[in-house]
């Protein structure tokens, strides 16, 4: 069996894309992933051939495609105050 080091880094959640609610930008403004297991995977930016992107769900998203998508997140379910 194999052992897998998981490194967990706590990121706050601060842009949402729309129609991806799996996909988020956190606070480092990388994109993050949350998987089926509640895992955090970062997903890296690609080019495809001189447009930088994203590929959410096997389609690619341009940078320019991805800012009209990006919803603030609402912090829902805290106590005021906190």
């Amino acid at each position: 069996m194999i052992k897998r080091y998981v490194q967990q880094v706590p990121v706050q959640r601060n842009w949402d894309i729309e129609g991806y609610s799996n996909y988020f930008f956190g606070d480092d403004n990388e994109l993050y992933r949350i998987t089926k297991r509640g895992e955090l995977r970062r997903i890296r930016r690609s080019i495809k051939r001189y447009t930088q992107g994203y590929v959410l769900k096997s389609r690619f998203y341009s940078l320019s495609q991805l800012r009209t998508m990006l919803r603030r997140h609402d912090l829902t379910g805290r106590p005021e105050g906190f």
